[in-house]
């Protein structure tokens, strides 16, 4: 009877530590890499509505990163343009497909945008104008 009663109180003890345990939860999806936006985007075409620009496209690409907080639509960019960085953080909103940019600056600017096929586009309205620029996924 004895045997029985530590037997028993040690599987209970044992029961008690596996279930106690604190686990990092691996399994939780992120939702920003969820996106795909994570990565490097280099530019492939640019224009004002439905006329592409008739400019060189080179030497631009726009990164995405993932920020501490493996939770949230939160993230860091970096911009480079012919060697001109830009840096600073992003959130994405999913309901209205758009990603806010603030820069080191606090500067702001919100564009749409959308991904297909590793071709990102991203757009904004001036006036009746839809200025859109798109990327192509680098691996």
């Amino acid at each position: 009877m004895k045997n029985l009663r530590i037997s028993l109180s040690l599987l209970l003890l044992f029961l008690l530590l596996i279930t106690s345990c604190d686990t990092d939860d691996n399994n939780t999806l992120n939702p920003l890499i969820e996106t795909g936006l994570i990565g490097e985007w280099e530019i492939n075409g640019r224009g004002i509505n439905n006329i592409s620009s008739l400019e060189a496209l080179c030497c631009e690409t726009l990164s995405f990163l993932d920020d501490d907080n493996k939770r949230d639509l939160n993230g860091l960019y970096i911009f480079d343009e012919h060697g001109i960085i830009t840096n600073g953080s992003f959130t994405i909103n999913l309901d209205e497909n758009t990603i806010n940019y603030t820069t080191e600056n606090s500067d702001t600017s919100t564009l749409k945008f959308t991904i297909n096929n590793s071709v990102l586009e991203v757009w904004y309205f001036d006036n009746s104008n839809r200025n859109w620029t798109t990327y192509v996924k680098q691996n």
